[in-house]
């Protein structure tokens, strides 16, 4: 999630970028919204114990620690200058956002079922998803930009490098929290060592974004390029995650006493998304002038019905087999 060049500059990319200065209210908006939704989020996480409230405040944490590290360390993209409350160069919501989208993808993927071992690459899946659905247009609306990559370069705007470091950002949280949640199952006091998650994890998208960084230059040299690069990485995330949420010797679906948060918020924030920014495509006329974005924003919101249908079905099995422990026996 990026920066815009401020209004006093003139070095956007052409077609990306100009209406930052008559969309202002949007900023406030999609602050109090974010700021609503996390409250409430951790709200229950608290009330389902200790372990879910630090993994929510640590995963708001690592948003603003990689969106500042990234600014600082790469210097690919900045944000607007109208957003409200900021920590530096990163503003407070989309720290709060990166919270809310890495929770719900961990709560719809222990609802699933899905083995610690493979659950941080469908996690991965579900967190893409949303970028997919919603960085181009973002772009075009002025809250943020990336520095060198033209409007018709990379995804429409978006250079390969961000969905590739999409896939890494959310399975290095997930990878290092789902550990801590094993080690501090027998010892609860190790529930503290959350808060310390972000620092690794942020390492370990460093670490991830080597491999890119040295092929992108040799494959594909192209501002914002490196499709090619992120799609093989994408599809070997998908066969991982198809593989651990449809394959054999799948856990048990449920996740509610321990995930950051509830179910329904983690759906509702998903499609919450997903609205937005397709209400934003249509009032910029995107969906017109930019037919593929519509398709692709809409294919990913019509992905969450059958998600949503997959996830009911095994939580109703689920329940029905506590409710009768013995059926499985008789059969």
């Amino acid at each position: 999630m990026r920066r815009i060049l401020r209004s006093n500059e003139t070095h956007s990319p052409q077609g990306v970028g100009p209406y930052d200065q008559m969309m202002d209210p949007i900023y406030l908006l999609l602050e109090v919204a974010a700021a609503i939704f996390f409250v409430l989020a951790a709200w229950l996480a608290l009330r389902r114990g200790r372990l879910p409230f630090l993994e929510l405040i640590s995963a708001a944490t690592f948003g603003l620690l990689l969106e500042e590290g990234d600014q600082l360390i790469f210097e690919t993209y900045h944000y607007a200058d109208a957003w409200v409350l900021s920590v530096d160069r990163a503003p407070l919501v989309i720290g709060l956002t990166w919270a809310l989208i890495i929770a719900g993808a961990m709560r719809i993927t222990d609802a699933l079922g899905v083995r610690r071992r493979y659950a941080p690459f469908v996690d991965s899946v579900l967190a893409i998803s949303l970028d997919l659905a919603f960085d181009a247009i973002a772009i075009r609306m002025g809250l943020w930009t990336w520095r060198g990559v033209g409007s018709a370069d990379g995804w429409f705007g978006v250079p390969a490098g961000n969905f590739y470091a999409w896939l890494f950002v959310t399975w290095a949280f997930s990878f290092l929290s789902r550990w801590v949640r094993d080690v501090a199952a027998a010892r609860p006091r190790l529930e503290w060592l959350q808060l310390a998650v972000p620092v690794p994890a942020f390492v370990l998208l460093l670490v991830s974004l080597v491999p890119f960084t040295v092929l992108h230059p040799v494959v594909d040299p192209t501002p914002g390029g490196g499709l090619a690069l992120f799609l093989i990485t994408f599809v070997f995330f998908v066969g991982a995650a198809g593989w651990g949420a449809f394959g054999p010797k799948r856990g048990t679906p449920d996740g509610s006493a321990t995930a950051m948060l509830d179910l329904r918020l983690a759906f509702g924030t998903r499609i919450a998304i997903h609205l937005f920014f397709l209400a934003a495509m249509i009032i910029l006329g995107l969906a017109t002038t930019q037919p593929i974005l519509l398709v692709v924003a809409l294919l990913m919101l019509a992905a969450e019905v059958p998600l949503g249908i997959v996830v009911e079905g095994r939580r109703s099995t689920r329940t029905a087999a506590v409710a009768n422990p013995h059926a499985e026996r008789t059969k």
